[in-house]
């Protein structure tokens, strides 16, 4: 974005009465194609923000759009989500910890 664009973007955001009417809702298809108008018509390159959308996987691979890291859903007991959620309050999140406790569990039987 050039600096005067940067300045107008900076105007239209600082006024919000400047924004006018809304013309209209879209969804599904049609806010995508229009989305990817915006964004090309701002010289933004679509393919990039396609190629960077979404959460990173968790193994470290490029992703691709729509690809999901490997997922396992499984019962924990009351006295051990209480100290999972105690770990996760120091920074952590809860996938973390119990990613950790499984690495070090099969590391430990390879």
């Amino acid at each position: 974005m050039t600096a005067s664009r940067e300045e107008q973007a900076a105007r239209f955001a600082a006024s919000p009465e400047g924004w006018g009417e809304a013309q209209g809702v879209r969804t599904a298809a049609d806010a995508a194609v229009h989305g990817r108008a915006v964004l090309e018509a701002a010289g933004v390159d679509v393919e990039a923000v396609e190629r960077r959308v979404g959460r990173p996987r968790i193994d470290g691979k490029a992703g691709r759009k729509g690809e999901r890291s490997a997922r396992l859903n499984f019962a924990v007991t009351d006295a051990q989500a209480a100290l999972i959620d105690r770990l996760a309050g120091s920074g952590r999140t809860r996938s973390d910890i119990v990613r950790e406790a499984l690495d070090e569990y099969l590391s430990a039987r390879a």
